[in-house]
């Protein structure tokens, strides 16, 4: 359970310290007072990536030189220093210089309303939701996408200096390799989709018991066919200058009723659909042992009382839960209630 956090000179933030001392927390206010700032900075604490942004100088304070997130959990304390150039990352006060020694240190799951692209987004929104998720699961998977990703790269750097004429010797050698990787990435991504699909489908019917939903695997080559494909199609590579075959353009698809959830679900709809996906998640988490936070960014907003009642009612006891909102809803005596506007410097005490 994360019960510390402390941010300098981060997004609008100048110092923040929070204190948490329940398994559930609201945290509220006026807009403009940094509510999801705070939670990106717990997600940013555990994987080094921001949901908002894919470059770090943003998170810096305007006009400072160095943001700083501090969280301290019931086993470790986390810190990361971000500069414009770079990141130093520390646990328990110790230098960590690879990020795939530090990332899963503890696991956070985040709905925010930029997921609603899960849904109606392009396809390389839900291969980086895919690799985030599997990669906090399970560091192996993690070690697989980046030798995928490792000999794309060389095939691609090929490609680039490759005529029809020349000798394709090597490009099959390279062929053949990501072959053997794809097939495991493939298999990992088919093993996890389904488990997270029956979860999915438990989470949603507790929301919406008319309706019926799916998730499907949408792999660019099937299982054991990518060393073909390559070969056959290495002409269009070769034009082209890039890998056009593999992992890394596959997809998937949330489905409503056996329709696209894009194009036939209503926005309140995939709202929950999304939901649904982050709580099906942290069924997923076999290791009870790791320390685990579900982050719910305005998550309450377009929902009606009913459905606000059944989100706080089936919020998990076993994880950690932090929610953001312009009003607090909920029960006081349950949820620990963050008020940003009361304070400028220190919150975190249970508001009445």
């Amino acid at each position: 359970m994360i019960k510390r956090v402390v941010l300098r000179q981060f997004r609008n933030h100048d110092k923040l310290q929070l204190q948490f001392h329940s398994n559930k927390a609201f945290i509220y206010g006026d807009n403009g007072k940094g509510k999801t700032s705070i939670l990106e900075a717990i997600y940013y604490g555990s994987l080094t990536k921001s949901h908002r942004t894919t470059e770090d100088r943003f998170l810096i304070k305007n006009n400072t030189l160095f943001s700083n997130i501090s969280i301290t959990t019931d086993k470790h304390l986390y810190e990361l220093v971000i500069e414009p150039f770079g990141k130093r990352m520390f646990v328990d006060k110790k230098a960590v210089h690879k990020t795939s020694d530090y990332v899963g240190g503890y696991h956070a799951i985040m709905f925010s309303p930029e997921d609603l692209e899960l849904v109606k987004g392009i396809p390389s929104v839900r291969r980086q939701f895919l690799d985030i998720e599997m990669s906090q699961k399970d560091k192996s998977y993690l070690f697989v996408l980046s030798k995928y990703k490792q000999i794309l790269k060389q095939r691609n750097a090929l490609l680039k200096n490759l005529t029809l004429k020349d000798d394709l010797t090597f490009l099959k050698i390279l062929s053949s390799q990501l072959s053997v990787v794809a097939d495991q990435l493939i298999s990992q991504r088919t093993e996890f989709i389904e488990a997270l699909n029956q979860a999915f489908k438990i989470h949603f019917t507790r929301f919406n018991k008319q309706d019926e939903v799916d998730i499907v695997y949408q792999p660019n080559t099937p299982l054991k066919t990518l060393e073909r494909v390559l070969n056959e199609k290495k002409d269009k590579d070769i034009v082209t200058q890039t890998t056009n075959y593999g992992p890394h353009r596959d997809d998937f698809s949330l489905k409503l009723n056996k329709q696209d959830a894009k194009t036939h679900a209503s926005q309140g709809q995939q709202r929950l659909m999304v939901l649904s996906l982050k709580l099906a998640l942290l069924d997923l988490i076999k290791d009870k042992q790791k320390e685990v936070v579900l982050l719910l960014d305005d998550v309450l907003s377009e929902l009606d009382d009913l459905k606000k009642q059944q989100l706080i009612t089936h919020l998990p006891n076993e994880h950690q839960v932090i929610i953001s909102g312009v009003s607090f809803y909920g029960n006081k005596k349950e949820i620990q209630a963050i008020n940003l506007n009361e304070g400028e410097n220190e919150h975190g005490s249970n508001q009445q």
